[in-house]
This record gives C-alpha cells, sequence and structure tokens, in this order.
C-alpha cells in the first residue's frame, strides 16, 4: 500500500509539472506523451476566464498569387461576371421618332473604385436630353439595392463621380445604370465593379495546410494523424491601409462537453490593401496533449479527449478596437469543426 501511495503522488507530481509546462508554452506545434483514448476528470469551463490565455504576435505574410486558386471559396464575393441579365433595350413604338440605344463603356468588368478616388462614367447615347445615373448591386442572390450618383446630368458621354466613404456597405458585385430622364432609355455596365467605400472592413477565414477553405467539418483519424493544424486567412477590406489588428480572440473548444482547452490573443500588423494574409507557418495542434492544457485542473466530469470534434473559433478585433462599422462585422469570426475519427 506505501508503495502504491509513493507512485501515485509521484505520477501527480509529474503531471502538475506538464500542466505548468503547457501552459507556458501555449498550443501552437506542442505535445505530451498521453495515451491513447484517456479519460481524465475535468470540470466543465463555461467562462474564457478559467482558461489561461497565451499571448502571441504575428507578422503575417501575403498570400501568393499562384496560391490564391486555393482560396477561392473562401471569397465573399461571387463571380466577377454579372448573373443579372442586362436590362434589354426599350423597342421603339411606331412612329417617326427614332430612339437610340445607351452604351456604357466605363466602368469595365472588373474595375475597382474606393472611397475618396474620382473615377469618370462614360457612354454614348445618340440621342438628346439628361440622364441619371446611378450604382446598382447585381450580385445573385442579394436583394436589388440602388445607391444614387447623380439625379441629373448633361448628356455629355462623361461624368466625373468622387466615391464617399461608408457608401455601400457588401463591397462587391455592382453595375453603373444610366437612364435617360426624356425616353427612359437605360442601360447598364458590362460585367460587375468592386466599391470600397468602409475605412475597416476586416474578414477571416479559417483554413487547412493547404489553404483551402470548406463549410463542411474538417475529419482526421487519430490512430494516424493525432496533429490539428490550420491556417487563418485574414484582409481588409476597407479603403485604410495599413491595418494593424491588435486583438485576434482563438479558442479550441472540445464538443460537445464544452470545455474550452486552449486560448489564446493574437496581434497582427502589416496589413495592406485588400490582399489575402496568413500566418507564415501553419497552426499545429496535437491532441494527445490536451488534457494537460485545461486550466485549471477540477475534478467533476469525464471526458474524453480523444473522441467528439473540437470547435475552432477565430474572431479579429472582437473589441472593435478599429472602429468597424458594425454590420461589417459578421465576417470577422469563423468557426470550424474537426471530427475525431
Amino acid at each position: 500500500m506505501k508503495n502504491y501511495e509513493i507512485i501515485r503522488r509521484k505520477n501527480a507530481r509529474q503531471l502538475l509539472k506538464k500542466v505548468a509546462l503547457v501552459a507556458c508554452l501555449g498550443f501552437t506545434g506542442f505535445s505530451l506523451p498521453f495515451s491513447h483514448g484517456q479519460k481524465v476528470s475535468r470540470q466543465k469551463i463555461t467562462s474564457a476566464q478559467q482558461v489561461k490565455t497565451a499571448h502571441k504576435t504575428f507578422t503575417p505574410v501575403k498570400v501568393p498569387e499562384m496560391e490564391l486558386k486555393n482560396i477561392r471559396e473562401a471569397l465573399t464575393f461571387t463571380s466577377s461576371t454579372s448573373s443579372k441579365s442586362l436590362p434589354k433595350i426599350q423597342k421603339a413604338k411606331e412612329t417617326s421618332r427614332v430612339i437610340y440605344p445607351i452604351e456604357v463603356t466605363s466602368p469595365a468588368n472588373n474595375d475597382v473604385w474606393e472611397a475618396g478616388r474620382e473615377y469618370i462614367i462614360k457612354w454614348e447615347y445618340g440621342g438628346s436630353g439628361d440622364v441619371r445615373i446611378d450604382l446598382e448591386s447585381a450580385s445573385a442572390g442579394k436583394p436589388k439595392a440602388q445607391y444614387p450618383i447623380v439625379s441629373q446630368a448633361p448628356n455629355t458621354g462623361t461624368y466625373r463621380f468622387r466615391v464617399p466613404y461608408n457608401w455601400v456597405i457588401d463591397p462587391y458585385g455592382y453595375v453603373v445604370n444610366i437612364q435617360t430622364l426624356e425616353s427612359k432609355q437605360s442601360r447598364s455596365s458590362q460585367g460587375t465593379i468592386t466599391v470600397y467605400t468602409q475605412p475597416v472592413d476586416l474578414e477571416c477565414r479559417i483554413v487547412d495546410t493547404k489553404l483551402k477553405w470548406q463549410k463542411t467539418s474538417y475529419v482526421f483519424y487519430v490512430e494516424r494523424k493525432r496533429w490539428l493544424e490550420f491556417n487563418v486567412l485574414m484582409r481588409n477590406k476597407g479603403v485604410q491601409s495599413p491595418v494593424t489588428i491588435q486583438n485576434v480572440l482563438v479558442r479550441l473548444i472540445k464538443q460537445p462537453e464544452g470545455v474550452v482547452v486552449a486560448q489564446e490573443e493574437w496581434g497582427f500588423s502589416g496589413i495592406y490593401h485588400h490582399d489575402w494574409y496568413k500566418l507564415s507557418e501553419p497552426i499545429k495542434f496535437n491532441i494527445s496533449s490536451i488534457e494537460a492544457m485545461v486550466y485549471p485542473p477540477f475534478r467533476d466530469e469525464d471526458i474524453n479527449f480523444e473522441a467528439g470534434n473540437y470547435r475552432l473559433e477565430v474572431e479579429l478585433d472582437p473589441q472593435n478596437s478599429l472602429r468597424e462599422n458594425p454590420e461589417c462585422t459578421y465576417d470577422n469570426k469563423d468557426v470550424h469543426l474537426w471530427l475525431i475519427k
């Protein structure tokens, strides 16, 4: 009995050393030798304050053009070609009056507008009378919206327009529509354009190591691969550049028990324009070491950390220190599940 007590105390001391070591190192690329399928007793943790938070600072790297093909599914905008058919030219009635068609020549497909800059809208029209110019949404699956550019302008074939700040929320999928006030002829620009008007509009995506994003759960097999690996894509769809994100909240939660097994706060600097950025190296997380990461180690509930699934949450600027428009924060956070087989 005494020998058993000595062994039990020795094992307890070794476990405490592992807990302290993991608490200092965080979960990135670190593992401990726990046996497969080991169960430990832990109290369900429901508040982030009960998990020791690791603070880290990263300098993200721009995603090279050759890798962008792997993250097309992570982009929120639809195809650059409008799925909406262009308005048909109104047919002339049986009269001697001639109806001239309108042809919008600028902007062109895939053009980009930014707040604070001037752009020249161009069209061709052989008739007379003033015209009305509007920006219209043309993305499939989204309600049509119209943003006035000018209610009445002379039919000179050109109009200089300065894009206002905070004009539109979603920057993707717009056309410029020109309509004559006299004959009600109208025509839209070919394809779609992108219009950036918000100062800050963050977007976040959790991807695998190949920079692929998918809606379904990632699956990994614990017997062959215990490493949960991922990368994080981020960008600013606003016009402010560069942007520094001082706080990125990362939480790993064991499901279905709801145990927060790891929490980190990251900082990012040097995000320019509207480009995608990523971590220079993927984050590696060994589920064999999870038992020691739960902090503090309470004894209340039996949990198998190598069964079920893990929920990863990454949220950019949760305190909104960059003063992003609340209507734009819907894609600041991404959530993904890893299903253990």
